[in-house]
């Protein structure tokens, strides 16, 4: 099977060699392969890396709680009114653009969007031109959260974010989204990684019995 993703076509999985084991006194195997990802052959740094991006997802989650908190809200509910708020600045604003922008069930949204329509920040209107699209408007009271919640985001970003120079800031901004790309592309690989086909043949069972019970 042939996966094309975002950034390219991956090889069939059962092409997908297993890597070499390090070569330093680490004889555990790599977890990455990749020559640009290795330091001295090693996958230290990777590791190392990824365990610091863990830390400051939960670290970066529990100061957006805390920051939704000061306005009496939930951290989840004020990041998808400050997306619609982003995401406005480019067209209208459909359920399932919120729902990529954040990498959420369309379900979810549409769940979470209901609560801030009734408590007043939100209204829902179906689109003009696409009559299956029902778009998300803030209202004047979502705007005044807004006035209200920035100067503690102010104070809080610019010591999260004040060890980067503007040179610094300008190379990360597109590298993070660039990382937010490829971890869709390995998301969506996981499932045929290792699974020695019992997914597709998974499939074809239910497909079968589907098959069978439309007999009956």
């Amino acid at each position: 099977m042939t996966l094309r993703l975002g950034n390219g076509v991956l090889p069939p999985v059962s092409h997908l060699s297993p890597p070499p084991r390090q070569s330093n006194q680490d004889t555990s195997p790599l977890t990455v392969s990749r020559p640009e990802l290795l330091v001295d052959g090693s996958d230290h740094a990777y590791r190392r890396l990824v365990h610091e991006l863990l830390s400051l997802s939960a670290l970066h989650g529990a100061i957006r709680d805390g920051i939704a908190a000061h306005v009496n809200f939930g951290g989840i509910q004020h990041t998808i009114l400050q997306s619609i708020r982003h995401l406005s600045q480019e067209g209208p604003v459909a359920v399932r653009d919120v729902a990529h922008h954040l990498g959420l069930s369309g379900a979810f949204i549409t769940i979470e969007t209901a609560k801030l329509q009734e408590r007043g920040f939100l209204e829902k209107k179906q689109s003009t031109t696409d009559r299956r699209k029902v778009l998300l408007i803030l209202t004047k009271k979502a705007h005044a959260l807004f006035e209200r919640v920035a100067p503690i985001q102010r104070s809080i970003g610019d010591v999260q974010f004040g060890c980067l120079s503007a040179r610094q800031f300008r190379q990360l901004a597109p590298i993070v989204t660039q990382l937010v790309q490829t971890s869709r592309d390995a998301l969506l690989l996981l499932p045929y990684v290792g699974t020695g086909g019992q997914k597709k043949k998974a499939g074809r069972s239910r497909t079968r019995t589907k098959s069978k019970a439309k007999r009956w």
